[in-house]
């Protein structure tokens, strides 16, 4: 009896030691190098602190960032799975969805709206979208993102773009923030850091509408504006690289949303601005986040839908499907 009992805790130990290296062989990870694109503005911002620690995320596995200065710059090597990772405004990453089959997906929503109506302190009255009736509003972003947010606000809240306000066109974000604090306009939709810069550098400027506060009246959810997209090939061979990437990204954004002499000091080192001090008052006026693919969806969703009413292709031609790969991914 006692001989059957020693042999069955023998099988027992050896069974254990078998899966338990089944289970660690797993969760290998594979020594890499992860190329990881990001911009230079509210959506890099988050991941500053990853950008300037050169440690290795697990072993034998590096990260190379690339920095930005516009989406247009990395689009291409996202779409040819020269980028495992890469942070985009959300409707580009359902352009790159559509453009590739859904060989990229939605890996997290990283930035909120960034989009702020700004004016001069001498007019009055102005608290709401519908306030603006009347205006003169210097935009930039014409066929763009900024010009269909601007007219699904007026709309939703009873304007005519074309009737009820004048949009004066700029060609540069620089060139309007200029404008408004010379005085050349009045008033002046800007994302950040603009709407902060001009705002400092004019002391009779004013925030009028913070437009997240103003979508959120309108459509009862988020505007989720920037996001980081996932090579989906990548994702399904590197599962658990993937998961410790995304928790050490959440950890990154929460150190740059919660610590303001930190959080500008990682902003100025990784590039994405150039002045501390700036970066102190832009930062927390970035809308800085982290919300997985699958719960961001709905609010997501919502957004793209209204770039889409006014251009399909500013999403790619197609909405992604809720039930869609792209937003599969979960943390």
């Amino acid at each position: 009896m006692k001989k059957r009992f020693a042999v069955l805790i023998a099988m027992i130990l050896t069974l254990s030691t078998i899966f338990a290296g089944c289970g660690a062989q797993e969760a290998k990870i594979e020594p890499q190098t992860v190329k990881i694109a990001t911009l230079a503005g509210p959506t890099g911002m988050g991941m500053a602190p990853m950008m300037n620690d050169d440690k290795e995320i697990a072993e034998g596995v590096k990260l190379d960032f690339t920095l930005a200065t516009s989406p247009d710059k990395v689009v291409g090597d996202v779409i040819n799975g020269t980028y495992q990772i890469a942070g985009l405004p959300t409707n580009t990453a359902a352009v790159v969805y559509n453009k590739t089959g859904g060989k990229v997906v939605l890996g997290a929503v990283n930035t909120l709206g960034t989009l702020s109506i700004v004016g001069d302190k001498s007019v009055e009255g102005i608290t709401s979208i519908a306030d603006l009736k009347g205006n003169t509003i210097g935009v930039v972003g014409q066929g763009a993102v900024p010009e269909y947010v601007l007219r699904a606000l007026l709309e939703k809240n009873g304007l005519n773009p074309d009737t009820d306000v004048t949009l004066k066109w700029y060609a540069e974000h620089a060139e309007a923030a200029a404008a408004l604090v010379s005085g050349e306009v009045q008033i002046a939709m800007l994302p950040q850091p603009y709407a902060t810069s001009a705002l400092t550098q004019n002391q009779n400027l004013v925030q009028l509408i913070d437009l997240n506060t103003a979508w959120e009246e309108a459509y009862g959810c988020q505007m989720e504006m920037g996001c980081v997209v996932v090579n989906k090939e990548w994702a399904d061979t590197n599962p658990e690289l993937l998961k410790k990437f995304m928790d050490e990204y959440k950890v990154s954004v929460d150190e740059i949303k919660t610590d303001d002499d930190q959080a500008a000091q990682q902003v100025v080192q990784a590039g994405i601005l150039q002045n501390e001090d700036m970066a102190k008052k832009v930062i927390p006026n970035c809308a800085l986040t982290f919300i997985s693919a699958q719960d961001a969806k709905e609010d997501l969703n919502t957004f793209l839908q209204a770039l889409y009413n006014f251009n399909p292709e500013s999403v790619g031609g197609t909405l992604p499907a809720l039930d869609s790969d792209f937003y599969s991914l979960s943390w």
